[in-house]
């Protein structure tokens, strides 16, 4: 055999021997399948094997849980919390950014016009409470899901 077919069959075994183990290695490692952290709330769900581990915690605070059937509702429940908390804060800054969207708009066209007339004064009321209605609604469901996932911590670390 020539060089350059001992460095093909070699290169070929290699190859097969990546395709046959890594899948093998891969399968039975612990791997992360879901996590996030929102107003001081975290959660991280590893699966190994035939089990779930979350690791939940507050403020810096981390416990490990084993899932089973006692405690999988109040896991996902806490998970679902916290992701309530990370897309409510999301919305207040998107309802908040439109209000001050529509108050600088407001502004610039006031300085440019010294007036403001009365069929636009009426549309940008309309628009700027649209805007405050979303903010105070996003503040309330933000409340509650934090509420919420003090109260599902607190009896998943008791």
């Amino acid at each position: 055999m020539q060089l350059k077919e001992k460095f093909l069959v070699m290169f070929s075994m290699l190859i097969l021997l990546f395709i046959v183990v890594v899948p093998i290695v891969f399968a039975s490692s612990p791997f992360v399948i879901g996590e996030e952290k929102a107003g001081g709330y975290q959660y991280t769900v590893i699966k190994e094997q035939n089990s779930f581990t979350w690791k939940i915690g507050h403020q810096g605070n981390i416990s490990t849980i084993v899932e089973n059937m006692d405690n999988k509702e109040d896991l996902e429940h806490f998970r679902t919390a916290v992701e309530d908390v990370n897309m409510d804060i999301f919305e207040i800054i998107l309802s908040a950014s439109y209000f001050l969207i529509v108050v600088i708009t407001t502004l610039i066209f006031y300085k440019k016009t010294k007036q403001i007339p009365k069929s636009s004064g009426a549309i940008i009321a309309i628009l700027a409470g649209i805007a405050v209605y979303y903010t105070i609604e996003n503040s309330i469901n933000l409340n509650t899901a934090l509420q919420d996932a003090k109260f599902y911590y607190s009896m998943l670390t008791s």
